[in-house]
């Protein structure tokens, strides 16, 4: 028991002393301002262990800030992304509808120049190979459209109706291997006809005399004659010449005004009626 209180007594003596001098020097330092250095040099030697001791915490604050981030960024990479195919299908429909627009205005400015009423109609399916060059359109005998009726796109004539339903009809092409339209050229005023041969950016003068006026460039209209095409729409212009000198004829091949593979929208024609004048 002796031996334990003689270790508490020597143990609390220093302690006092310490406590004594810690009071003393912070008195001093209040009232005077003596260390004001020294706890300015002790700072500066303990401030990079400061610095190490807050790095693991700063280190995680970033990786985690790091990651939010490039998470964010990710999340609106995708979304730009989705926005611009977005963007890029709507652009391309606009195109789309302007040159349906386009289309539509051409077919509309030919209509107010022609002398007959028409019906504008819109493709519905295409057959076209070497030996059939059909179309069918969106209107049908509900509409006024019957056989025999001229068909045109805002270029020139593309054929005739042949088949007509309630809702729908078909359209043999002239570039069709079974079709025949009669026509006159501009320049000389000679007239013949104009064959299809299965293909749509050519037609056939056939069996011309040896004489004929006729030369490259020449433009090809409607005739009239057969009662099939009001006269005068344009329909082809002359692009070959062949002469077969062995017959004595000259024949010729011609490309087609109208875009016969490509048009969406055409005018079938309804040639106006001259009512009889009422007598007086």
């Amino acid at each position: 028991m002796q031996n334990i209180f003689q270790q508490a007594r020597g143990n609390v003596l220093p302690a006092l002393f310490l406590i004594v001098l810690s009071v003393s020097v912070m008195v001093v330092d209040h009232r005077y301002s003596h260390l004001e250095s020294v706890r300015a040099g002790i700072s500066i030697v303990i401030s990079p262990l400061r610095y190490l001791v807050s790095l693991p915490a700063q280190s995680g604050a970033w990786v985690s800030e790091w990651f939010r981030t490039h998470n964010r960024l990710v999340d609106e990479n995708r979304e730009l992304r989705n926005d611009e195919r977005i963007l890029n299908a709507r652009l391309q429909k606009m195109e789309v509808l302007l040159a349906e627009n386009t289309r539509l205005r051409n077919l509309l400015g030919s209509s107010r120049k022609l002398a007959d009423d028409v019906i504008v109609s819109e493709l519905l399916s295409v057959d076209q190979n070497p030996y059939r060059q059909l179309i069918e359109l969106n209107k049908g005998s509900l509409d006024g459209l019957y056989d025999g009726q001229a068909v045109i796109d805002d270029y020139g004539v593309m054929g005739q109706v042949i088949h007509v339903t309630p809702n729908s009809s078909t359209v043999m092409l002239i570039s069709d291997p079974e079709h025949a339209i009669p026509v006159q050229f501009i320049r000389s005023g000679l007239r013949t006809v104009a064959f299809g041969n299965g293909s749509t950016d050519q037609l056939e003068i056939r069996f011309l005399s040896a004489t004929a006026n006729i030369q490259v460039g020449d433009e090809l209209v409607t005739s009239g004659l057969g009662g099939r095409f009001p006269p005068d729409y344009p329909v082809a212009s002359i692009v070959e010449i062949k002469q077969d000198k062995t017959h004595g004829f000259i024949s010729a091949l011609a490309r087609p005004k109208a875009r016969l593979d490509s048009s969406r929208e055409v005018l079938v024609i309804k040639p106006r009626v001259n009512k009889p004048a009422v007598e007086q």
